[in-house]
C-alpha cells in the first residue's frame, strides 16, 4: 500500500516560488531595505540642511540687527551733540536733525518727544511737526509738559514769580492743537481709545488736574462747539466720566458771541444749562470728595466771568454747604480772595452776585450755622467795597445799597459776626502789605498786571 506524502514534501505555490526564486527574493529584500535606508538618510540630510539654512538666516538677521544698532548708535553719537544745543540760533539745526531721526525711527518715541518738547521752548511750530510724525507717543508725557498760564489758573495775568510758566504759553497752545489733531485722526480711524482720549479714562486722574485737562482739550471741544457738531460732543462726553467732566468745564462757558436766531439761542441756552446742572450735581456727588470740590471750585472761579452767571448757584451752594463737604474748597477760596488771585471785574461780579446775597440770606435765617456764618463774614471782608455810584449808574447804586444792607444784617445778627468782618478786614490789609515770605511769590495784590495788548506793565 503506497504511503501518503507529508505536507512538507508538497509545498504550496508560495513555498515553491520561494524555493525556486530564493536568490531573487534575497536581492529584492536587500534592495528595498537599501532604498528605505537611503530615503531615510536623504530625508534626514534635507532636515539638517533646512535647520542649517534657518540657523544661517537667524545669524544673518541677528548680524543685520546688530549692524543696524551699531549704525544707529553711530548716527545718534554724531547728532546728540546737536540736539543738546540750546538757544534760538540753533533751532533750525536741531529741527532738521530731530525730524530726520524721528522719521527714521532711530530715536525711542519718549526720547524723541523729550527733545521735541525742549525744541518747543524756542519754536512751538517745529515741535508740533516733530510730535505729529512721532509714532506711539506717550500722551501722558505731553500732558505733563502742558503748563498752565496765570490767566488759565487764576483768570488774571500778573508779574509774579508764580506766573513763570507763562513763557511756555505758546508751547502749551501748540500741544493743545496737536491733541485736537490727534483726536480727529483717532476718531476717523475708529481707534479713539488709542489716542489722547486715554488721558481721560481714569476719573481720578482728571479730578486731580481738572483745570489742566480742560485747557488741554479746549481747542478740540471749542472747535466742535463752534461748528455745532453736537453728535461729536456727545461721543466725547460718553467716553468716560472724566471726559464728561472736562467737557462740562469747557462747554459750560463756551460763548462764541455770534448773532444767532431765536430758535438757536434757545437751543444754546438749553445746551449750557444741561452741562451747568450736570457739573453742579457732579461736584456734590458721591464720586467727588472734598479735594475734588476744591479743585473744581478753582477752575470755575478762574473762568467765572466767562460763565456769565452760570456758576452763581453752584458757588452759593458751596458757600452754605457743611464744612465736611466744602471745607477745603472754602479754605482755597479764602486764599484766592486774600491774595487777589481773581480778576478785578470777576471779583466785583462775584461779590455782588454771590457773596453779598449769600451772607445777607444767611443772616436772615435764624437756623443757619453760626460758625459758618462767621466764616462767611470773614470771607466777605476780603473783597473790596462797591465804589460810590455815579448819578446815572443805577446798577452801581443797587450794589452799594446791597452792601450796606449786608453789613446791617451782620450787625443785627450779633456783634460776633460784625466783629468777625471788622477784624478780618484789618488783618487782611496788614497781611497784604506785609505777606509771609512763603506767600510773596503768590501775592497778586502788589504785583504788576500784564497788559497783553501792549506788552507793558501797569499797576492794578
Amino acid at each position: 500500500m503506497a504511503e501518503t506524502p507529508a505536507a512538507h514534501d508538497n509545498p504550496s505555490r508560495l513555498g515553491r516560488f520561494i524555493q525556486n526564486y530564493s536568490g531573487f527574493l534575497s536581492s529584492f529584500v536587500i534592495g528595498v531595505a537599501g532604498l528605505v535606508a537611503t530615503s531615510i538618510w536623504q530625508f534626514r540630510q534635507a532636515q539638517n540642511a533646512e535647520r542649517q539654512q534657518a540657523s544661517e538666516q537667524a545669524i544673518a538677521r541677528t548680524k543685520a540687527d546688530n549692524d543696524w544698532r551699531i549704525a544707529r548708535a553711530e548716527i545718534l553719537g554724531k547728532n546728540l551733540s546737536v540736539l543738546s544745543l540750546q538757544g534760538p540760533q540753533t533751532v533750525d539745526q536741531r529741527f532738521g536733525v530731530l525730524l530726520s531721526l524721528t522719521r527714521g525711527n532711530i530715536l525711542d518715541p519718549e526720547l524723541a518727544a523729550s527733545y521735541a518738547l525742549e525744541l518747543g521752548r524756542d519754536n512751538p511750530t517745529y515741535m508740533r511737526v516733530v510730535l505729529a510724525g512721532t509714532a506711539n507717543k506717550n500722551y501722558t508725557q505731553l500732558e505733563q509738559a502742558f503748563a498752565l498760564t496765570c490767566m488759565q489758573r487764576f483768570g488774571v495775568e500778573k508779574r509774579a514769580e508764580v506766573c513763570k510758566d507763562d513763557k511756555l504759553a505758546d508751547r502749551s497752545e501748540a500741544i493743545g492743537q496737536l491733541i485736537a489733531d490727534e483726536l480727529d485722526a483717532s476718531i476717523a480711524s475708529g481707534e479713539i481709545k488709542k489716542g489722547p482720549m486715554g488721558l481721560l479714562r481714569d476719573e481720578r486722574a482728571v479730578q486731580a488736574h481738572p483745570t489742566k485737562m480742560a485747557w488741554l482739550f479746549e481747542n478740540y471741544l471749542q472747535n466742535l462747539y463752534e461748528r455745532r457738531q453736537w453728535n461729536e460732543i456727545e461721543r466725547f462726553e460718553g467716553f468716560s466720566a472724566g471726559a464728561r467732566l472736562v467737557a462740562a468745564l469747557v462747554l459750560a462757558t463756551a460763548r462764541t458771541g455770534e448773532l444767532v436766531t431765536s430758535a438757536e439761542e434757545d437751543m444754546l441756552k438749553k445746551f449750557h444749562a444741561e452741562r451747568r446742572h450736570w457739573l453742579a450735581s457732579y461736584m456734590f456727588g458721591r464720586t467727588c470728595d472734598s479735594e475734588c470740590r476744591a479743585k473744581l471750585m478753582q477752575a470755575m472761579l478762574s473762568s467765572y466771568g466767562e460763565a456769565q452767571g452760570d456758576y452763581n448757584d453752584v458757588f452759593k451752594r458751596l458757600l452754605t454747604a457743611p464744612r465736611g463737604e466744602a471745607g477745603t474748597a472754602l479754605a482755597q477760596l479764602h486764599a484766592r480772595l486774600l491774595w487777589c488771585q481773581v480778576d478785578a471785574d470777576d471779583l466785583a461780579e462775584f461779590r455782588d452776585s454771590v457773596l453779598v446775597p449769600t451772607v445777607t440770606a444767611a443772616c436772615a435765617d435764624p437756623k443757619f450755622d453760626a460758625g459758618l456764618l462767621e466764616d462767611l463774614a470773614a470771607m466777605v471782608a476780603l473783597v473790596p467795597e462797591p465804589p460810590a455810584p455815579a448819578a446815572a449808574d443805577s446798577t452801581s447804586a443797587s450794589d452799594a445799597v446791597a452792601w450796606k444792607q449786608m453789613l446791617a444784617a451782620l450787625e443785627k445778627r450779633g456783634e460776633r459776626f460784625h466783629k468777625a468782618f471788622i477784624n478780618r478786614l484789618a488783618r487782611a490789609r496788614h497781611e497784604r502789605a506785609s505777606p509771609p515770605p512763603m506767600i510773596k511769590k503768590q501775592n497778586f495784590c502788589t504785583a504788576e498786571r500784564v497788559d497783553s495788548t501792549a506788552g507793558s506793565e501797569i499797576d492794578q
